[in-house]
């Protein structure tokens, strides 16, 4: 019956390697079944990929001084919705200063269209609609939140304008808005109400009848792309305080390249070194335990891909610390074996008692690493923020790589004609 079980487990194991090597593999871009379909390349950070590194500084002078960090705040998150509504994987966006100036960084991985990423990250999209006077009869702040959708624009009679630079703004109004809007078409037919967006005019159009079901519409020589740009602004707010662009970096994937085979032969090396010198110390157990290790690292790319996570230098560093990890689980198993085999017990029994004296030792360690490393996600930024997740992921597999993996294949092999034949240890 027990063995019987470790066979299913064998084999369980073995889909497992097959499905994350497949994953791993690096052709492998993109995963379907049926209708389903998903793209699981591995997304790599700024400083492998190359993108756009820009430093803004926020103009705070009129703002009173105890309201400077929750502006700054605030200018933080609302970078962050419209970078992330522009599709970015995995931006970095952190606060800084510039001398006694507050400013703030964006890193954009694989962004290649900057100038239109600045023209969405730096526009303070200041939303007005004005009467012919000059009066502000409706504003951003009456915007549903998320009520800004581009479409192609209509005629008067609601069919499709002509092609060409023919897309329009809907706005979706609040209750609030809606009145106000009511209230401003009603004073002015046969009037112009200006829609203004930090402060430039950019549609003038006539009321022609009041418009009192809370739905505007702001027209203009828009592309469809612009149109899109021009209602993510809208939907996701004005910023806090004006920042300007006082440094722009292009960081070039090529410099990304050369750096991440570099880290990876230098890794590759000194694996390969350990697995040679823990097969030709611990010769089968540690036959057992390279293979567990293949098939860890297998798993932890396989999972980079399908979370996603973004991987950095220091996700790299990451990674072949995790590593190290796994093969320090495995030595403190094979030492407690030695000890089991010197006292005389048979080699199953033996490896049993190692794994059960192991595992506190295991735990503990484990759990320490998951602490440490969950202390540097929550405090840290950017890269450093991707290392402490490559390494909660990576602790979490060894766990499973050295109790499952390497105790299931030892269990099976003991005492067979495999593990004599390698003739490892004296039973």
């Amino acid at each position: 019956m027990i063995r019987r079980n470790l066979w299913i487990k064998f084999v369980l194991i073995l889909i497992l390697a097959a499905a994350a090597g497949y994953i791993s593999w690096p052709s492998t871009q993109a995963l379907q079944i049926g209708s389903w379909y998903r793209n699981i390349a591995l997304q790599e950070g700024l400083d492998l990929k190359g993108g756009a590194h820009l430093i803004y500084q926020a103009d705070v002078s009129k703002i009173e001084k105890q309201d400077v960090t929750a502006a700054m705040n605030g200018v933080q998150q609302v970078i962050s919705d419209r970078v992330n509504a522009l599709g970015v994987s995995e931006p970095d966006i952190r606060l800084t200063s510039i001398g006694s100036a507050p400013a703030i960084i964006v890193d954009l991985p694989g962004v290649t269209d900057i100038s239109k990423a600045k023209s969405i990250i730096g526009s303070t999209a200041k939303l007005e609609f004005r009467d012919e006077t000059g009066k502000v009869v409706l504003e951003g702040k009456d915007l549903v939140p998320g009520g800004a959708s581009a479409a192609p624009a209509q005629t008067a009679a609601g069919q499709p304008a002509a092609a060409g630079n023919s897309w329009q703004v809907n706005l979706n109004l609040t209750a609030e808005g809606k009145q106000k809007f009511a209230d401003a078409t009603t004073a002015n037919v046969n009037k112009p109400i200006g829609i203004y967006l930090d402060n430039q005019l950019i549609s003038n159009p006539v009321v022609s009848g009041p418009i009192t079901d809370g739905q505007a519409v702001i027209t203009g020589s828009f592309t469809a792309q612009q149109a899109k740009d021009f209602a993510l602004q809208l939907n996701y707010g004005a910023l806090p305080v004006p920042i300007s662009l006082v440094q722009e970096q292009t960081v070039g994937a090529s410099l990304g390249s050369d750096a991440i085979n570099q880290s990876l032969m230098a890794g590759l090396i000194g694996i390969t070194l350990i697995f040679l010198f823990i097969i030709a110390y611990y010769r089968w157990c540690g036959v057992v335990a390279t293979l567990a290790l293949i098939l860890y690292a297998l798993i932890n790319i396989a999972l980079y891909k399908l979370l996603p996570v973004t991987l950095t230098l220091a996700g790299i560093a990451g990674f072949i610390i995790s590593m190290g990890i796994a093969i320090d689980t495995n030595i403190l198993t094979f030492e407690r074996l030695k000890e089991e085999l010197r006292l005389g017990k048979p080699m199953a029994v033996a490896i049993q008692e190692a794994f059960r004296r192991a595992w506190t030792s295991i735990r503990d360690s484990h759990i320490s690493g998951l602490i440490s490393a969950t202390v540097i996600f929550f405090f840290g930024t950017g890269g450093v923020r991707g290392f402490a997740v490559v390494l909660i992921i990576g602790t979490l597999l060894s766990l499973f790589s050295a109790i499952s993996v390497t105790r299931t294949w030892m269990l099976l092999l003991a005492g067979s004609r495999l593990q004599k034949l390698l003739n490892i240890a004296k039973e």
